[in-house]
């Protein structure tokens, strides 16, 4: 037990209504979205406050949390000016504050922003923070 924190992404491709044989498809299927593992963190429970106070007002229930390149942004800055707030929860652990662990974080983020900007037309792209205990 204890805090599961992840950071993941939705890629919708661009459907072709006028010749659908050109739709990407997975097992006969016509392929809907690929979700994408962008990032884990164990018991990084600082990390954990900030996103959940800023952008789910405060409500912590295992719920995703979705992110645009704005929230990904505040929270990198949050993350470089080492602003994430002391944070506590039954099976929480205690955040990593070392500069490694600095450098994940901020890697982590830049590349999900990085993504979302790089959104082709007629795809769409998503960003959410899960976290379960």
């Amino acid at each position: 037990m204890g805090l599961d924190m992840h950071l993941e992404g939705s890629k919708s491709p661009r459907r072709d209504f006028d010749n659908p044989e050109n739709n990407m498809t997975v097992d006969g299927f016509r392929l809907n979205s690929l979700r994408l593992d962008m990032g884990y963190w164990r018991k990084h429970p600082n990390l954990h406050g900030f996103i959940v106070n800023e952008f789910n007002k405060g409500l912590d229930d295992c719920q995703p949390i979705p992110l645009n390149t704005e929230d990904i942004e505040k929270i990198l800055t949050a993350i470089k000016e080492e602003k994430l707030p002391p944070t506590t929860g039954f099976f929480f652990g205690v955040s990593d504050l070392t500069e490694k662990q600095k450098q994940y974080d901020t890697e982590i983020f830049t590349k999900a922003t990085d993504w979302l900007k790089d959104n082709k037309v007629g795809e769409y792209r998503s960003v959410w923070y899960l976290a379960s205990w």
